[in-house]
């Protein structure tokens, strides 16, 4: 059922559902401590800063207060201390929204930092979006080549990956080719 969408309207629409912009990376993928949801926001921000486009958001799949303490760190106050607090839009997705937020993100960022299996940045490529994810535990294997992989711990790494994928057309346009192509060698079955 994975699949790009490539319907303008259909994109339209579950971007106006969101309130997101034309540009927006995409993170989905829970907010526990091991999902390095904090190191995303810093490298948005730090990414924000350094891009000229004023109209670039974040979107994180989640509700930040929905759990709290030391294993759910919430990235509200990180944000808003770096000054990116309305750039970042925090919501819970359905289903039914999944494919076209994929097809219609700029870039999508799984900064896990363990994962059993890691099905987010495989679902994100099978519906054709540029993945940028860590080189941590199982994502290696399940991204390939087909993927930006970096260390989670380099916040530099992410920050200089994602500017790669917003200014390089070729670069996404590649990237974009090959999510399809990795993606397709998995049976969903």
């Amino acid at each position: 059922e994975y699949r790009p969408v490539t319907d303008p309207l259909a994109l339209a629409e579950v971007r106006s559902h969101y309130g997101l912009g034309k540009r927006y990376i995409f993170y989905l993928g829970g907010l526990d401590q091991r999902k390095n949801v904090l190191q995303l926001v810093r490298a948005f921000a730090q990414l924000y800063h350094r891009l000229p486009d004023p109209d670039l958001q974040l979107f994180i799949a989640g509700d930040p207060g929905k759990r709290t303490g030391p294993l759910f760190p919430d990235p509200r106050p990180v944000a808003a201390e770096l000054g990116v607090t309305d750039r970042i839009i925090y919501r819970f997705v359905e289903e039914k929204d999944k494919l076209a937020l994929y097809s219609g993100a700029e870039v999508f960022v799984y900064p896990s930092i363990y994962e059993g299996f890691g099905l987010p940045p495989l679902e994100a490529m099978a519906c054709g979006a540029p993945v940028i994810c860590s080189n941590r535990t199982s994502l290696p294997e399940v991204v390939g080549d087909a993927a930006i992989s970096y260390d989670p711990d380099d916040i530099d790494a992410l920050v200089d990956a994602m500017y790669g994928v917003l200014t390089n057309q070729a670069l996404r346009a590649d990237l974009c080719a090959r999510s399809l192509q990795r993606a397709s060698q998995f049976n969903w079955g």
